[in-house]
């Protein structure tokens, strides 16, 4: 049980540390206030809490992280269904 956890934490570091690739999420007609509305509406919904306690012999055990991160895949389905696009930025040429 103990190694499952130990799994399931680096796995949650190794998802935080993803970097998604720069850009915008974009919808015709839409204001950079309904923009900044439903963002943050969907980032409160993809919000999921990860935890991880090491247990371990001694004063202080085996330390402990508790958290919540943003799930991408979540935030990313969200803002499609409130009808966004992402539009990645291009690289410009010198």
């Amino acid at each position: 049980m103990r190694c499952y956890k130990l799994w399931s934490f680096a796995l949650v570091l190794a998802l935080g540390a993803c970097a998604s690739p720069a850009g915008t999420w974009i919808k015709n007609g839409t204001s950079q206030l309904q923009v900044d509305q439903d963002s943050y509406a969907c980032l409160r919904q993809a919000q999921q809490p990860y935890g991880y306690s090491g247990g371990g012999y001694g004063w202080r055990g085996g330390g402990e992280s508790f958290g919540v991160g943003t799930n991408k895949e979540l935030y990313s389905a969200c803002m499609k269904a409130h009808g966004y696009s992402w539009q990645p930025n291009i690289p410009v040429s010198k």
